[in-house]
């Protein structure tokens, strides 16, 4: 089959993450098919999406269909798990869903610099120390995820008493009597993981259960949900924080 598929570098990132969640089989298969399927990896037990594809497609076929059907994907792979991929070299704090370098700079003590356009953070203290980088996740959460729960809640026109952070190992937030927690880990993910976050937890005050309903809701109010929820399945560090300390 000749190639007649021209993707755009947007397409080609999105597909990229597409492969990242869908294990393609080839076989004597009619059409395509998605199935949910367990593996071991390591003695451990994880569920992944398999799509099954007719020997006759090539591979620009494939990444088309993997490209026009990626919302039904984003659904499917919500419940999956997967061996963690992310690895952090040496030097390098992950924050925000990104690598920032380090360099310490005494001169400023006990407070941060972070340059988003080079991807840096100055410190007065060495962040590559457990103890300081657990203390410099603690403080960016406690300042930024207020600050998203609000903005996001206002939108929504949603009054919220409080918002708290902490380290949850059962969940990634909950909300109860207009108060919102949130996993203190999400500093590690990108800001538009985070929003889903808030969000799932805004959309139970307007359905207090993850009924059918429920997600309809947050579909409407954060349509990119499942999208965004996908980095915590691929990327999140199954260890807080995510580095061993010098």
């Amino acid at each position: 089959m000749n190639d007649i598929y021209s993707f755009t570098e947007d397409n080609k990132e999105i597909i990229n993450l597409l492969k990242q969640v869908v294990t393609v089989k080839y076989g004597n298969y009619k059409n395509f098919k998605f199935k949910k399927e367990k593996y071991i990896f390591q003695k451990k037990i994880y569920k992944t999406i398999i799509l099954y594809a007719p020997l006759s497609y090539n591979e620009n076929t494939v990444d088309a269909y993997l490209l026009k059907n990626q919302n039904i994907i984003y659904k499917l792979a919500y419940h999956c798990f997967y061996p963690k991929k992310t690895e952090i070299p040496d030097n390098k704090i992950l924050y925000l869903g990104s690598l920032y370098d380090f360099k310490l700079k005494p001169e400023i003590h006990n407070t941060y610099k972070i340059d988003e356009n080079t991807l840096t953070i100055y410190a007065g203290r060495n962040l590559l120390h457990k103890e300081n980088l657990l203390n410099f996740y603690h403080k960016q959460a406690a300042y930024i995820f207020p600050a998203r729960v609000y903005m996001c809640a206002e939108k929504l026109k949603l009054n919220i008493k409080a918002v708290k952070t902490g380290v949850f190992k059962s969940y990634w937030g909950s909300c109860g009597a207009g108060i919102i927690k949130l996993n203190e880990r999400l500093i590690l993910s990108p800001l538009n993981t985070i929003d889903s976050i808030i969000y799932h937890e805004l959309a139970h005050i307007l359905v207090p259960n993850h009924s059918k309903d429920f997600y309809s809701t947050l579909e409407k109010i954060y349509p990119a949900y499942y999208k965004d929820h996908i980095w915590l399945n691929l990327f999140m560090p199954a260890e807080y924080p995510p580095k061993t300390a010098e």
